[in-house]
């Protein structure tokens, strides 16, 4: 045992033992003993001394982080070697009463106006007035971030079209089937749209593929002259109907549409130009961008090892983790799930776990999902925190593709605060899984959402049945693969004859969501409602679920959308009240059954769907249904309140007015 292990354990009490990070001045790592008096400085010298306490002490071990902030250089990453016990579990927590703060913030200082020889050129089509009025700063070479604040708050990133009424006020780009390549989707834009964008590498494209979402593909090759360029994203999001259903657009990060209040980035030339709203110096401010685009890891062995080894009994309590960034979609990982158009990392993210858990935790601006729990996780929670202001979704589990391991289940997501996700990817919900089942879903508070609350959806059976070339989807190079990532060494594909054979490898059944409320769910993508399936598996349970939504657009929106190929829910006593609807469809609320236990619409799809069972929902447009504000009333006496710090957090909803 290490001389700095030795020492912590003279803290041992009959709770386990203590140990104690602190920021600078404070904390010291190498004088340091992780006492109270003498805490460490960093969480990687706390988690070497966790390592060399081996058999962990009675009552396990608990790490206090001392107010302050923690910015971290590289993603705070625990292992199997850093695992608990049952009777032994190691807490990584803030001190009691004590503000904590764990973010990825790089300052970007020494801001200064354009020169009078850069003013004359031409900057890649920045206006006049913004020349003279933008400021600029030098960051290191190759440096391409997503998101930039000044004081704590997120500035607007330089778009083409200021208005997020994507249906009425985007353009929409063209393209063939032809074009498509090894290089990317050959787009062609509208007249006038790209001059003095050629050499621009930077950009980005924030394209609507169908009506229920959207990609942020990385465009390059601007060619003004023929209005075209390549549209280059890793997301398995393009359809064969994508020129009837998508293609609406804006054009992200340039210096061509820079105004009042936006930023933009140039990574080649190491540069970012900020046109503050209110004319104010940018050196009196406090400037900086993420770096990471992971907090913290905890990584297991993966399926190549075997799935020998996991991280275990470690949970993650009172901590706030703020600011991180996102992949850009050229560069995403293959062996990620891309199926939903979203972004698959995360803040914290959660592979090769058991009996792991985050409790009662601030998780705000990520830049892409709060929590990921992926491939072999079981038996793990997400309680009491309050996750929003992410570029994805809130909580995101995916087990591993169809096939024959099923290695992700029983897990709980409860009483947490969920609100204003799906930032930059607008079809994220507040929870979402994938090829995960036995889990449970309850006493949430979800607001504010572009699209669904809660999801589980699987893969097509036609799809399984017939291979990869039947996959419909692909990305802008032409590559199916992780749309689903099946196993198709496990599959018997010749087995396969209709939806319910389907069923064994899917591994996405057997749920409960109960007793959540969901309001403002489907804010601004279609086709979609508060609570979703698709293709998954069988056994789900969705019971008194209630929420609001003031419709504005009312086409495509359901509050209960039981959707393509989707059997086995029994769907009972959930209460919404979606005021303003209009559409005969919205205001009964559902899509796959009429609310008497019978199928409906899905029959065309397929005859051997089993029953989805619907039983005492009410949907209403204009009156609350019965029994309505006290279904709210006891879900937030039951849920305790939630947690409640990050903007938006406060709204006020039409229904509890």
């Amino acid at each position: 045992m290490s001389s700095a292990a030795d020492k912590a354990l003279k803290n041992e009490t009959r709770a386990g033992c203590v140990l104690y990070v602190a920021p600078a001045p404070d904390g010291n790592d190498t004088t340091g003993d992780g006492s109270i008096e003498r805490p460490f400085l960093t969480p990687e010298k706390a988690r070497d001394a966790v390592r060399s306490m081996k058999p962990l002490p009675d009552g396990g071990v608990t790490v206090c982080f001392r107010a302050g902030e923690y910015n971290l250089k590289d993603t705070f990453t625990l292992t199997p070697l850093d695992s608990g016990e049952k009777d032994k579990p190691v807490v990584w927590t803030a001190c009691p009463g004590e503000e904590v703060r764990i973010v990825s913030k790089e300052p970007i200082t020494g801001w200064r106006r354009l020169t009078e020889a850069e003013k004359a050129g031409s900057l890649f089509g920045m206006s006049s007035e913004a020349k003279e009025a933008v400021w600029t700063a030098d960051i290191p070479s190759g440096w391409r971030f997503h998101d930039l604040y000044e004081n704590g708050v997120k500035l607007r990133n330089s778009r083409m079209t200021k208005s997020d009424a994507w249906q009425t006020d985007w353009l929409r780009v063209r393209a063939t089937p032809e074009d498509f390549g090894p290089n990317g989707l050959r787009g062609t834009f509208d007249a006038g749209v790209l001059d003095g964008l050629d050499g621009w590498e930077d950009a980005e494209v924030r394209i609507l593929t169908a009506i229920w979402w959207n990609v942020n593909a990385v465009l390059c090759g601007i060619d003004s002259e023929n209005n075209t360029a390549l549209i280059r994203s890793k997301l398995t999001v393009f359809y064969p109907g994508w020129m009837e259903q998508g293609r609406e657009y804006n054009l992200m990060n340039t210096p061509k549409y820079l105004t009042r209040g936006e930023w933009c980035v140039d990574s080649v030339r190491g540069r970012v130009y900020y046109w503050p709203e209110n004319a104010a110096d940018p050196n009196g401010s406090v400037l900086f961008a993420p770096k990471l685009t992971e907090l913290v890891r905890f990584q297991g062995d993966e399926e190549k090892e075997g799935w020998k080894r996991q991280v275990r009994h470690v949970t993650l309590r009172g901590l706030n983790f703020l600011y991180t960034d996102r992949v850009s979609e050229s560069d995403l990982d293959p062996g990620w799930l891309t199926r939903n158009g979203e972004s698959p990392d995360g803040m914290i993210y959660m592979q090769g776990v058991d009996s792991c858990g985050v409790e009662d935790c601030v998780i705000g601006y990520s830049g892409s999902q709060g929590v990921v729990i992926d491939h072999y996780a079981e038996n793990c929670a997400v309680t009491g925190s309050e996750i929003a202001h992410a570029a994805s979704g809130g909580v995101y589990i995916t087990g591993y593709g169809p096939g024959a391991v099923d290695v992700n289940h029983h897990h709980l997501i409860a009483r947490n605060h969920i609100h204003h996700i799906g930032e930059d990817y607008m079809h994220s919900c507040a929870v979402q899984f994938f090829g995960s089942g036995f889990n449970t879903v309850e006493y949430n508070y979800f607001h504010d959402l572009p699209y669904a609350a809660v999801s589980i959806i699987g893969m097509i059976w036609t799809h399984m049945k017939a291979g990869i070339d039947a996959i419909d989807t692909e990305n802008t190079f032409g590559e199916k693969q992780t749309m689903y990532n099946p196993r198709w060494a496990e599959i018997d594909q010749a087995s396969i004859t209709d939806y319910l054979s389907a069923l064994p490898y899917q591994h996405s059944g057997n749920t409960v969501v109960q007793y959540n409320i969901c309001d403002n769910y489907m804010q601004i993508l279609r086709d979609g409602g508060a609570l979703y399936a698709w293709c998954s598996g069988r056994n789900k349970v969705w019971r008194h679920n209630c929420g609001y939504r003031a419709f504005t657009d009312d086409w495509g929106v359901r509050a209960i959308h039981m959707d393509d190929w989707e059997g086995f829910n029994d769907i009972y006593k959930n209460l919404f009240h979606a005021n303003g609807a209009t559409d005969n469809s919205q205001t009964n609320g559902t899509r796959g059954g009429r609310g008497d236990g019978t199928r409906t619409d899905l029959d065309i799809w397929n005859d051997t769907l089993g029953d989805n069972n619907w039983h005492e929902n009410v949907i209403t447009s204009d009156a609350k249904p019965d029994g309505y504000p006290a279904l709210r009333a006891r879900i937030r006496r039951e849920a305790g309140g939630w947690l409640s710090v990050l903007p938006g957090a406060e709204a006020v909803i039409g229904d509890d007015l």
